[in-house]
């Protein structure tokens, strides 16, 4: 079947990226024809895969300027090379991993195609923004749209999205090893943004610090906090260390026994999953319904308030002082995602298939 899989661009270093090539991979090792399709070029482009088995094209030549009669211009460009994809064979599945993908497909016939669209945030979030009213202008005659739990994707059938399944990230590896306990140390794992919430964890740590000698926070990623992150408030503390964003997660994982996930808005956190089945103990902010459906607080993880540095501080603290706890939660957590391995999730995907082509 042909497949192609849209998003806003997919060549940036991310976890939405990462997802994207994950399931285009998966697909292509079951033998559908698929193209990853992004509308405008990332500045700093990484290579997910060394030989994909799919293929990757990128509608424009650069970035979109701000409103103007070039603009205009070159979203012509994009919906009139867009169609040309279509149009160069039989017609198959469309997956918009992105409203703003989906906001360019809408531009085009597609005659003959499914379109499933995927929205990788949570209900909440959607609806806090401008996303819900441009979901709805996009997503409710889809064939079908895919949220990341089941809890979000009823709230989004409460507002008339009656085409709505639940459709979880996959994992891309299975660790065969589980993260050694023996490390002092918390991750964090993600962009430096304020909706990642590490200001909230940086502030954490000014209170765990001085009662844990010898424990580490290794913060990894990138972002518009950066500067201020490491000149602010990481300053002064010694048990902090930064590092640039990592295209190898379970690497990092399998070597850390704690991840804090600070978030105050989150969909699905591939990087939360990740760490659960490499068996780290995480602490993760009741931020949506993805992250508490992954997270069974004291039996798979410990949730923490949102935006509550105390709180989170608590929390952190209950896995410091005890590896027994580390054990347990990690042992846990393991079991409870092995349902989101890469196989098991694309069987998942073709037996949406076969229901929109119907």
């Amino acid at each position: 079947m042909r497949i192609l899989l849209m998003a806003n661009n997919v060549q940036e270093l991310g976890g939405a990226q990462r997802v994207v090539h994950v399931l285009a991979q998966g697909l292509a090792d079951r033998g559908h024809d698929v193209t990853i399709v992004g509308i405008t070029p990332h500045p700093a482009p990484y290579r997910y895969q060394g030989n994909p088995s799919y293929r990757e094209v990128t509608l424009l030549d650069g970035p979109y300027p701000k409103p103007s009669a070039a603009r205009i211009h070159l979203e012509a460009v994009a919906t009139s090379r867009l169609q040309a994809l279509l149009d160069e064979g039989p017609p198959g599945v469309i997956i918009t991993a992105q409203l703003w993908a989906m906001e360019h497909l809408e531009r085009c016939r597609r005659d003959g195609w499914a379109v499933i669209g995927q929205y990788h945030s949570s209900y909440e979030a959607a609806a806090a923004g401008r996303d819900l009213a441009r979901a709805k202008a996009v997503y409710r005659e889809v064939d079908g749209f895919a949220l990341l739990c089941d809890e979000d994707a009823a709230a989004f059938r409460a507002h008339g999205f009656w085409n709505t399944v639940t459709m979880p990230n996959p994992l891309a590896t299975w660790p065969e090893e589980v993260s050694p306990s023996g490390e002092q140390s918390v991750t964090y794992l993600g962009r430096f943004s304020p909706e990642k919430g590490p200001r909230f964890l940086l502030e954490a740590w000014g209170l765990l610090a001085p009662t844990h000698p010898g424990w580490r926070l290794e913060m990894i990623g990138s972002g518009p906090l950066e500067e201020e992150l490491r000149e602010g408030r990481g300053a002064g503390l010694a048990s902090v260390t930064f590092h640039p964003p990592t295209a190898e997660p379970m690497q990092v994982l399998m070597n850390t026994p704690i991840l804090a996930l600070p978030s105050l808005t989150e969909g699905f956190p591939l990087a939360l999953a990740e760490a659960m089945a490499c068996g780290v103990a995480c602490v993760a902010s009741d931020c949506s319904s993805g992250v508490l459906a992954l997270v069974d607080d004291g039996r798979t993880g410990l949730i923490a308030r949102r935006g509550d540095a105390a709180h989170l501080a608590e929390q952190l603290a209950r896995l410091m002082e005890s590896a027994d706890l580390r054990l347990r939660l990690g042992t846990a957590a393991r079991q409870s995602v092995e349902g989101l391995q890469l196989p098991a999730v694309i069987d998942m995907w073709e037996a949406l298939f076969v229901d929109v082509l119907r």
